[in-house]
């Protein structure tokens, strides 16, 4: 078995991750600035269990970062990872305008 993943395996792995609409919600809730846990489950609506759990996710995949500041953890996206977040829900729309177009 091989140490690490190969580059394939990690895309599929990265492009999964986001195949959840709460994490997308997450992504989303991140993209206006810096939350906690705390403030994610009030914004979303959702159990600490279930956003605690997304959060871990995100964050094994390389999606979201963490700092500790006294009790408390802020989760936040990398800036390159907000790019390419962005990038692609523009190109996703784009392609969606242009399939309705099309149809």
């Amino acid at each position: 078995m091989a140490l690490f993943k190969s580059a394939l395996e990690f895309q599929a792995e990265f492009l999964r991750c986001l195949g959840d609409q709460t994490r997308l919600r997450i992504v989303k809730a991140l993209m206006e600035r810096e939350k906690t846990v705390s403030q994610l489950v009030q914004e979303l609506q959702s159990s600490q269990a279930n956003i605690s759990g997304h959060l871990k996710t995100l964050k094994n995949n390389g999606i979201l970062k963490s700092r500790q500041q006294g009790k408390y953890v802020y989760y936040s996206l990398d800036k390159d990872i907000e790019e390419l977040l962005t990038y692609l829900e523009n190109r996703i729309l784009s392609l969606r305008r242009k399939a309705f177009e099309g149809a």
